[in-house]
């Protein structure tokens, strides 16, 4: 098949991450992909790096662009698209209108963000109408697509998310001890941790909050790592230097440290021994899941996608983010109990390789393609 890659994003997160990731692995099978995105040189680095064309255009609206779509067709030149594939709802409309100017293909929308506003406007029944296909990454997201849009439900489809269990694995070869060692964190605590991008829509605010109220019971016992970078956003805008300045006021700087996103994260998972979600409702968690797949106990909201992925009580805890006590309480079990913890990790491998593994996820996934491309 042919398949055009459609995402205009300036951002770098799992998103994003998970855009070239596909790619890839379509790319692998046999199939002839293309990408068309805004200017981002992580997705450019991606793209150059697995030898797929691509093509940079800076979108002129963010909704229904004409102009953005004859751009798109004109480098294409005379080139067949089975498949449009888009990641997020503001580039639907642009797609559509690239299809009926190509004449061929079908728009596919891979939909990563959950939404509950209402969507029955004239604008959205035209959208709804001529998508052909959307393909949601839990139950819960497709619910509140076909209660809140005129989307049929023969045209929804839901395909969870998966990880790279080769590069995601408890048996990596890394010297913990070396890193912990060289970044001053003592080699007998246990450490607790959260991997995303810096944004206060992440929350990473609250693992200081639950940290304070750990401390006093756990002293010599736990240390906690935050692992990401900064976004251009307004609520990532200074969120680093706001954590620093809580940290600080908490009195917690022995206790806390904060590293740059690293291209070899799963190092991170692995000196880790709980991860901690702290988004107070995350659409999915991929980054849950590459956390199971390094065998460790994970810990999410009870909002959004977690609770398809967390067996609560068996290979981790799902908190109310309007109750901090509740993570305190399932934090205080896991660092209470070694035993636990490695039950607990153990089972999280055994949910990834059975439920959420990448492989798995693009072949059904290139199986709607073709369903659809008929």
């Amino acid at each position: 098949m042919n398949i055009l890659e459609l995402i205009f994003s300036h951002a770098w997160g799992g998103l994003e991450m998970l855009v070239g990731v596909l790619a890839k692995r379509y790319h692998e099978r046999g199939h002839n992909i293309t990408a068309v995105f805004s200017p981002n040189p992580n997705l450019e680095e991606v793209f150059l790096n697995n030898n797929i064309p691509y093509k940079i255009i800076k979108p002129v609206s963010r909704y229904a662009d004409i102009i953005t779509a004859i751009k798109i067709k004109n480098y294409l030149a005379d080139k067949k698209i089975d498949i449009i594939h888009i990641y997020q709802s503001q580039d639907i409309s642009t797609a559509i209108l690239l299809k009926k100017i190509l004449k061929s293909g079908k728009v596919i929308f891979a939909q990563q963000m959950d939404s509950v506003f209402k969507k029955n406007d004239f604008f959205h029944r035209w959208i709804y109408k001529n998508l052909d296909a959307v393909i949601c990454i839990t139950e819960s997201m497709k619910k509140n697509h076909l209660e809140n849009t005129p989307l049929q439900s023969e045209k929804t489809f839901v395909i969870y998310n998966g990880t790279d269990l080769q590069r995601f694995n408890k048996n990596i070869d890394f010297d913990k001890q070396n890193f912990l060692k060289q970044n001053s964190i003592s080699s007998n605590r246990i450490i607790i941790g959260n991997i995303a991008r810096l944004d206060r829509l992440k929350n990473q605010k609250l693992l200081i909050e639950v940290a304070f109220k750990l401390i006093p019971d756990f002293k010599d016992k736990i240390h906690f790592i935050i692992v990401g970078d900064e976004t251009d956003s307004k609520s990532g805008k200074n969120y680093k230097n706001e954590l620093k300045d809580y940290i600080k006021e908490k009195e917690l700087d022995n206790h806390f440290s904060i590293f740059e996103f690293s291209k070899e994260v799963e190092k991170f998972f692995s000196i880790i021994d709980i991860f901690v979600l702290t988004t107070t409702k995350e659409s999915f968690g991929l980054v849950l899941l590459e956390a199971m797949a390094m065998g460790k106990p994970v810990i999410a909201s009870n909002r959004g996608g977690p609770p398809e992925i967390i067996d609560k009580g068996v290979n981790g805890f799902l908190f109310d983010p309007d109750n901090n006590e509740e993570l305190v309480t399932q934090l205080t079990k896991l660092i209470s109990d070694e035993e636990l913890r490695i039950s607990m990790g153990k089972k999280s491998v055994e949910i990834v390789k059975n439920k959420f593994d990448l492989d798995k996820s693009v072949n059904e996934q290139l199986e709607i393609f073709k369903f659809i491309a008929q």
